[in-house]
């Protein structure tokens, strides 16, 4: 079975210097979605788009479909 894993998105963060509360604060995510991102649980499609509109990227360059 295969999930999503955001580890992608964690390491682009650190790689630009990026806090956590610079991402919420400038993508809109509340603290609830962030922590489900960083639990490794699903977020609607617009909550990644944000993300990527804000980080100037590609989908595929913060989230990754894993094996479990």
């Amino acid at each position: 079975m295969s999930k999503l894993s955001y580890k992608k998105l964690f390491k682009k963060m650190i790689d630009i210097d990026m806090k956590n509360t610079g991402l919420m604060e400038q993508a809109n995510i509340s603290r609830s979605t962030f922590y489900k991102i960083k639990n490794g649980e699903n977020v609607t499609t617009d909550v990644l788009l944000r993300i990527c509109n804000v980080l100037e990227c590609d989908i595929s360059e913060i989230v990754e479909c894993v094996e479990e």
